[in-house]
């Protein structure tokens, strides 16, 4: 590939987007815009001269119109561009979209709603890994919204008290955490669903604020998170924990005493597999029920080609269910699209619903309801 070509190269976009294709020619684009309005795009790349002026085409007929408009245009190129082109126009106007809207998609509200009531059957099931890195907290994310979008109640609790993710992956800012009558009242999404979440990364001052704090105070956080917070009528409650068998978990498994279950996320390779075989053990020895095992980054599905690779071989959760008698709910696999959806904090399964993986979510979550 050659040097770099600017094509109206700004200064200071609104928003940045940046990608390799699978020729290895790199792309990055640029917009600015005053409020829904897109004013100016403008892209590099060291792609050949018939693929820029193919892209400076698309890139020109953007200006001027809505964010809206904007992705429907984008959408009506479908074919005519290739695809590092389109998901990258997309993912332009969409992280546009989400910072005109003041953070989230969702429009966040804090419910005042007290409902006083707590549904003796509801189900909290723990999302474990005895390793970090698994893409765990991707994983509770995507499963609650899943449920969420069945038609199902749904409560999501950040209990990671040291490095809380789930603000970051929702792009939910600083809010204000009120008390009602009945207990600490929950954020409310209304476009995810009325999925209603929690953390502790909702009462940091900065987000990079370090939380140091010994186990007590911690159990007690936990403890509030379980039990204080006005979940109301809930048919399920995820619960985000930490990698490990440490505070975090052990402390919502014994506020549990014996009803919480666990799903347990692990890598295809044998170093995750170890890991989380701990977790299965811890799980068994605490009382938790196992709902089953999810292998995540299951191979990488090409979305040119389609072809699957085996990054970090292939198996081992299959394995790891089998060896300890334990369902395997479900293999997924990357798609950089699931980067694209944590950056801009739109659940995968709500901004590519029609997606393969979207699909095995909802596998997944019809095993959990039938259980």
């Amino acid at each position: 590939m050659g040097a770099y070509r600017a094509y109206r190269m700004m200064k200071d976009p609104d928003v940045r987007v940046k990608a390799t294709d699978t020729d290895g020619s790199v792309y990055e684009l640029f917009l600015k815009g005053s409020k829904d309005r897109i004013d100016e795009v403008s892209f590099i790349s060291d792609a050949d001269d018939a693929v820029l002026t193919a892209v400076d085409t698309f890139i020109d007929s953007l200006k001027g119109k809505t964010v809206r408009e904007g992705a429907a245009l984008v959408k009506e190129q479908w074919g005519t561009l290739n695809d590092t082109v389109f998901s990258l126009a997309d993912e332009l106007i969409t992280r546009y979209r989400v910072m005109i809207d003041g953070a989230h998609e969702a429009r966040i509200t804090n419910d005042d709603v007290n409902t006083g009531e707590k549904k003796e059957d509801r189900r909290t099931i723990l999302v474990l890994s005895g390793k970090g890195g698994v893409g765990k907290s991707t994983v509770s994310i995507n499963i609650a919204v899943t449920l969420a979008k069945k038609g199902y109640k749904v409560g999501l609790v950040d209990v990671d008290i040291h490095g809380p993710s789930i603000p970051v992956m929702l792009n939910i800012p600083k809010v204000d955490v009120l008390k009602g009558e009945s207990g600490i009242i929950p954020l409310v999404l209304p476009d995810l669903y009325g999925m209603k979440v929690m953390s502790l990364g909702f009462m940091l001052e900065k987000s990079d604020d370090p939380v140091i704090w010994r186990g007590p105070l911690k159990n007690q956080m936990i403890e509030q998170f379980l039990n204080d917070v006005d979940w109301g009528d809930i048919d399920y409650l995820i619960v985000d924990n930490p990698p490990g068998t440490g505070d975090e978990p052990l402390s919502t498994a014994q506020q549990l005493a014996g009803k919480g279950e666990a799903v347990l996320v692990t890598t295809p390779q044998a170093v995750s597999t170890s890991d989380v075989s701990r977790s299965i053990n811890f799980a068994k020895n605490l009382n938790l029920s196992i709902v089953g095992l999810i292998e995540n980054m299951s191979g990488f599905v090409c979305p040119h080609c389609h072809a699957t690779t085996h990054i970090f071989r292939s198996g081992g959760g299959e394995r790891l269910a089998s060896t300890y008698s334990i369902p395997l709910l479900g293999s997924i696999p990357i798609d950089p699209n699931i980067g694209v959806a944590g950056d801009i904090g739109i659940p995968y399964v709500h901004r590519f619903d029609a997606s393969p993986v979207s699909d095995i979510y909802s596998d997944i979550c019809d095993k959990i309801t039938q259980k």
